[in-house]
């Protein structure tokens, strides 16, 4: 295991600056990978109750979740690159490297203070979770801002995906309505084409989709 837990208190800060320097604005586009059948969900405009420990509710108007900015993403082309910056391989992930496309949706940020950086530690390493924070808050990352939550590895608690070398700065949007100008992009070995536009609050899909 890794994360936060292994870090000494400098390296600590160090890694917290990161999020004192990146920060988010209105107009900040990001980047937000879709769940694999989601697509036909969002096109279809299906709004569901979900079911309680089986099925998360979903609703066509909304996006929330894990979300990265996509400056940092420019690099990330096939299905795999997805999988190894954002650490698609949680337990119970419906992803796999080998995935044929991958979609992910764009949108502006629009309001950042909807926006929490997860910082704590992997598993329930509560010490080095807190430790993590305080490193985050005395190097001057916004406080409100910042979350402490410990979860299960690939989440490292430390602001940041367990992408080694194409690790990303990480947020955990607030589910909301889905901004003016959002769009769905796939991601495939021959490319990487749009799939559908957010216009007039539905999702109009593109020509040879």
């Amino acid at each position: 295991m890794s994360g936060s837990v292994d870090l000494t208190q400098h390296e600590r800060e160090l890694v917290a600056r990161v999020h004192a320097i990146v920060t988010l604005e209105p107009d900040t586009p990001l980047v937000k990978v879709l769940t694999p059948g989601s697509v036909d969900r969002y096109l279809r405009g299906d709004i569901s109750a979900g079911v309680i420990g089986a099925l998360p509710p979903f609703d066509y108007r909304f996006v929330g979740g894990m979300v990265a900015r996509l400056q940092d993403c420019v690099h990330l082309r096939a299905p795999r690159d997805y999988f190894q910056a954002f650490r698609l391989d949680y337990a119970g992930s419906p992803f796999h490297p080998d995935m044929p496309v991958l979609h992910t949706m764009e949108f502006p940020a629009l309001y950042p203070d909807r926006y929490v950086i997860p910082y704590g530690a992997p598993g329930d390493a509560r010490e080095s979770g807190y430790a993590m924070t305080a490193a985050a808050l005395a190097m001057g990352v916004d406080p409100n801002s910042v979350r402490t939550e410990f979860a299960p590895w690939p989440y490292t608690g430390t602001g940041l995906t367990a992408g080694g070398q194409w690790a990303l700065p990480e947020w955990w949007k607030q589910p909301g309505v889905i901004p003016a100008g959002a769009r769905i992009v796939a991601h495939a070995a021959q490319g990487v084409y749009p799939v559908a536009l957010w216009q007039g609050g539905a999702w109009v899909p593109l020509k040879g989709t």
